[in-house]
């Protein structure tokens, strides 16, 4: 076989192996995924995770951001705590098919002690982008109630709201000041903070 006739067979077999590979983190990235997953350092799985919190303030309790690297993270640990550790890198990427592009902030609300919400309340989680663009808005928030510990859950007087929304990460990165804005019900900003992507993996 001819050195030519070699460099096109390679070529041919790695362009097949290209288009079976499901899209998502791989090489590296899938591998450094799947170890800190599996991780029985429990030290460095929480400094990991602290890695993705920003600082809250008045009556945000938490706000964390969950990137497609740490979300595969995530869902290697919880395939883990399960005793799945023949879950492949291909799993992985097929597991993260539906965040690809994504960037995901939760925030977690404190409530007023006396109030009387039915349901949580309609607080708004979005991204702003400068004083002459657009902000970005989240599809979809999620909005999920947070009880008492100890509670029975519903029927029980709420003590917080968990926000969730995911983004194209694309939005966010390519704007020139992104800042994380919550806003209460009544559209007043409660908090706020710059972010910078490039610091998450």
């Amino acid at each position: 076989m001819t050195l030519l006739n070699t460099a096109i067979l390679m070529l041919a077999t790695a362009l097949g192996a290209a288009l079976v590979t499901p899209p998502g983190p791989q090489g590296d990235s899938a591998r450094d995924a799947l170890n800190l997953g599996r991780t029985h350092d429990q030290a460095l799985y929480d400094a990991f995770n602290a890695g993705y919190r920003l600082t809250p303030s008045g009556i945000v309790d938490s706000v964390e951001v969950i990137t497609e690297f740490r979300r595969a993270v995530l869902i290697v640990r919880e395939h883990a705590l399960q005793g799945e550790y023949s879950f492949t890198a291909n799993d992985l990427a097929s597991a993260l098919a539906p965040y690809r592009g994504t960037v995901t902030f939760i925030a977690q609300l404190r409530l007023h002690p006396l109030n009387t919400y039915a349901a949580p309340p309609a607080y708004d989680l979005y991204v702003r982008t400068g004083p002459e663009t657009k902000p970005v808005a989240a599809p979809a928030i999620k909005r999920d109630p947070v009880y008492p510990p100890g509670s029975l859950g519903p029927g029980s007087s709420m003590i917080g709201v968990r926000l969730e929304a995911s983004f194209p990460r694309a939005d966010i990165a390519d704007v020139p000041e992104p800042t994380l804005i919550v806003n209460d019900e009544h559209g007043a900003i409660v908090w706020q903070t710059r972010i910078d992507l490039a610091r998450f993996r």
